[in-house]
């Protein structure tokens, strides 16, 4: 999508649009710590709404495959350290930009940070170092979605550790600090093994010849990388560390079990960036270092990766169903619609290289679903961690058995939680069902068993009805005080419906941007 008026405004901008959206939050922080308690919940709401038109300005005005190299727009370049004194040894450097797929998460990223910010009107202690630690988060989220470099994608990916930390320990609830740790612990973990397969592409990108000398220059870059020809073991190597890191994150099992501890200690802006972005930090990288740069290795592991993600959705969703607080339904909910991600990166990689156009184009579709999921799911499960967060406010307790009858008591919170509740498990007419429908469409015709997964759609759609009926449609009890919701604590659930149901009606929105990428990796990569 690309419209001149966009294009123009890009242009007048006193720097690269890319570099200029992440200094924005950076310095908002600064802003906001000295400001402290007083002003710094404004110049947060402030900072994420410029955000997220900044990023809307450059969806309009930024092609999804660029005339940069690898097909990226925007492309700018920094030098953090050079490794020798001679013009021609290796950097370190952070490179910037953006394609179709770059575009989407942005576009999510700003979303949810302007959602979660809004959502923060129950934060009351230490706002200063709240908003301060928020603005840094969105900082290294975008930094993620916009490097071209292994090491300066890593220095973004362990930067959104630190604030989301400190988030999930200061203003959690009882437990907050064992849960924070849990979760530090576990995805540093996987980001270090991550970074072991960074650098061992590193060293294997220094060919050497029969004497033992470097024929070429070793780089992080990632475009140089995807387009070197490593050796299929090589690629495997690389595969299997990304797994780890970018396993942990999505999760899959059995790497999963920090997630829902978190989601249900921290404070509900905490769970909402958590489940609405951070975890497609996993799904980003399983596609533009996995599929993007390494297709081999992915196609030659696609069948296990596929089984994992038949399995965790299953697994989710039946231990989904066995959880009392709302919070951790939720949580397990998340773990389950993330599943489908792998499953169509799995099937894109089983599919991409088959002769068969009726294959390639099935592929096609499971990768594009892949993406359109982690836009519908950031959007969609926002909501429920929102309206799950605000039961605790209104009714006193997340614990499904103990809240009866809120639609007499709280009809538009209860509104909210239904509309919420049919688009997770996938109903026609909003964005999970076009979601679902694309991955096991396509993935169905490269792994006909793939099928399977359908019954964890069965299992969702029995749980939250369940939940609904116990929550919703039951009838009061007399003796539990539950109360309305207030429209300043309803604005931004109702405000992240809008995609929800738009997308569901009109999904090109988001499956434009992206197709001409996935038909360029098709192909065989853009030039």
């Amino acid at each position: 999508m690309q419209l001149d008026f966009a294009t123009n405004l890009i242009s007048m901008l006193p720097m690269n649009i890319l570099v200029l959206m992440l200094l924005i939050p950076l310095v908002g922080a600064l802003v906001a710590f000295v400001l402290g308690g007083k002003g710094s919940r404004a110049i947060t709401l402030i900072i994420t709404t410029l955000e997220m038109g900044l990023a809307i300005l450059l969806i309009l005005g930024t092609p999804s495959l660029g005339s940069d190299p690898g097909g990226m727009s925007h492309t700018i370049s920094h030098m953090l350290a050079r490794l020798g004194t001679d013009s021609s040894a290796p950097v370190f450097e952070i490179i910037l930009g953006v394609d179709g797929l770059s575009l989407v998460m942005i576009l999510l990223t700003n979303l949810v940070v302007w959602i979660a910010a809004i959502s923060s009107n129950h934060i009351k202690e230490s706002k200063g170092f709240y908003y301060t630690l928020f603005l840094v988060l969105q900082s290294g989220l975008l930094g993620v979605f916009m490097s071209l470099d292994l090491i300066g994608f890593f220095i973004f990916w362990e930067v959104v550790l630190i604030p989301m930390f400190f988030i999930i320990g200061r203003w959690g609830e009882e437990g907050c600090r064992h849960a924070a740790v849990k979760f530090f612990i576990y995805t540093h973990l996987g980001s270090a093994v991550m970074l072991v397969g960074f650098f061992y592409l590193y060293f294997q990108s220094s060919m050497f010849n029969a004497q033992g000398i470097a024929t070429a220059i070793p780089t992080f870059n990632m475009i140089a990388l995807r387009n070197l020809g490593l050796d299929p073991w090589v690629q495997i190597g690389f595969a299997l560390a990304i797994f780890m890191g970018a396993g942990v994150k999505l999760p899959v099992f059995p790497l999963h079990n920090w997630l829902p501890w978190a989601h249900v200690k921290a404070p509900t802006p905490g769970s909402v960036i958590l489940a609405g972005i951070l975890l497609k930090m996993g799904g980003y990288a399983f596609i533009r270092l996995g599929l993007w740069m390494v297709p081999d290795a992915i196609a030659r592991l696609a069948i296990p990766f596929a089984i994992v993600a038949i399995f965790t959705c299953i697994y989710a969703a039946f231990t989904a169903m066995a959880q009392t607080d709302m919070k951790s339904l939720v949580a397990y909910t998340s773990i389950n619609h993330m599943s489908w991600v792998l499953l169509g990166v799995a099937a894109y990689a089983a599919g991409s290289g088959s002769t068969d156009p009726a294959i390639q184009a099935a592929a096609s579709l499971a990768l594009q679903g892949s993406i359109f999921m982690m836009f519908s799911h950031g959007t969609i499960i926002s909501v429920m961690f929102i309206v799950a967060g605000q039961l605790k406010y209104n009714a006193g307790t997340r614990e499904i058995p103990d809240i009866k009858g809120l639609m007499a008591k709280a009809p538009k919170l209860s509104a909210v939680l239904i509309l919420a509740s049919l688009a997770a498990f996938g109903l026609p007419g909003f964005s999970g069902f076009i979601a679902e429908a694309l991955i096991i469409f396509g993935s169905i015709v490269v792994f006909n068993w793939s099928a399977v997964i359908g019954f964890g759609i069965f299992i969702t759609v029995g749980y939250m009805l369940w939940m609904l009926n116990r929550i919703v449609f039951s009838d009061p009890d007399p003796e539990k005080e539950v109360s309305e919701a207030s429209w300043s604590d309803l604005i931004a659930p109702i405000l992240m419906l809008v995609p929800v149901i738009l997308l569901g009606i009109w999904p090109d929105l988001i499956l434009d941007i992206v197709k001409p990428v996935v038909d360029a990796m098709l192909a065989g990569g853009a030039p």
